[in-house]
Formats: C-alpha cells, structure tokens, sequence
C-alpha cells in the first residue's frame, strides 16, 4: 500500500489551502480559535492568547512532519484573509476530516469554501488506499446541518463522545458523518485532478 500524504497546496478560482505558518498566529487567533462564537462546541479550548495560536501552528508543522495530521488555512484569494481551517487525520482505510470556519465580517466565503470541499473530498475518495472519510459534528453546532450539502450520510448519534470544554461538559454527544467508497465495480473513475501548487 502506498503511503498516504496529500497536497500540501490545494486552489479553487477563490480560495487556497495552504498550510499554516507562523504569521498566521495573530488572523487564526482574531477569526478562529480565539473568537468564542467559532469555538464553542468544538474540543480545542478557546484560545487565550495568540502564543496559543503559534502553539497550534506548531503542532500542525509537527503533523505533516510525521505525517499523522494535515490542517491547513484556507485563504481567500483576493482579501488574503483566513476563512477557514481543514484538518485531515488519516487513519487508513479511513481518514477524519474537520472544518473550521470563521463568523467573522468579511470572512465568510460559505459558497466558495463548500466548493472547496467538495473537490477536496472527491480527491480523497478517489485515492486507492481510502475507503471511508468521517466528519463528526456537535449536535448544537452549525457544521451538522452543512454536512449532507457536501454529500455525507449521517449514521447515527454517540453518546458521551468527546468533550465540550468550552461549554464545561466533560462529556459530549457527537454526530458521526461518513462517506464511503463505491462499490469495487465503480471505483476505476478518478474524479477531476486537484490544482495544486508546488511549495
């Protein structure tokens, strides 16, 4: 089997997923991780500072240096801004995907960003070594109702799955996503190829 690593640069018409970099720290604390509206039902604690910020860029440099976690920022083209972050965790035949998305004024590209995805998603399914992409979701959160516009089934409700540190619950109900491969017969068409960019 082939060791699973994707592009580290991804472009639509609008938008970029790059990896993050240091400079990011003070956009991904002011329109993500530090603005408690985006926060709130998510499993990361809600940013205190923008050293906390650098510190979770840190970690996501070590990811794709191990190869055991790929986040990237995505970035509207024309303004620079940081819209969103995506974060794959490959655990093959299957891999985790989650998004993060800002509520910030002028950061919000929802068309775009489901644009995005979408491609993005079709690239995965069409790799050999993956067979089922997973997307859980808080029930009170916005993301579940994005999820079957991007083509995910809903499976079902787990109970007591993961924290909710922001809303001081030991334990959270999560709402498990999933997209699974074609059946054999169908599984020979490759989607369309992804623009990527070399670093």
């Amino acid at each position: 089997m082939h060791a699973f690593y994707p592009p580290r640069f991804i472009e639509s018409d609008e938008l970029l997923m790059r990896p993050f970099v240091e400079d990011d720290a003070q956009e991904l604390f002011d329109a993500l991780l530090g603005d408690p509206a985006v926060t709130e039902w998510l499993v990361v604690p809600t940013h205190r500072s923008v050293a906390d910020s650098r510190s979770f860029i840190e970690s996501c440099r070590s990811g794709w240096v191990r190869r055991t976690r790929f986040t990237w920022a995505l970035q509207d083209k024309a303004s620079q801004r940081i819209v969103a972050a995506i974060d794959l965790k490959p655990a093959l035949p299957r891999v985790e995907i989650g998004v993060i998305t800002s509520q910030r004024p002028g950061h919000q590209r929802r068309r775009a960003g489901l644009q995005t995805l979408r491609k993005f998603i079709d690239w995965l399914m069409a790799q050999p070594q993956i067979f089922r992409v997973d997307a859980y979701c808080a029930p009170q959160g916005a993301a579940a109702s994005t999820m079957s516009k991007l083509g995910f089934v809903l499976e079902g409700r787990l109970l007591n799955w993961e924290a909710r540190p922001n809303r001081n619950l030991p334990a959270g109900d999560s709402l498990l996503f999933a997209m699974t491969r074609a059946p054999i017969a169908s599984t020979c068409s490759a989607s369309a190829p992804l623009e990527t960019r070399t670093p």
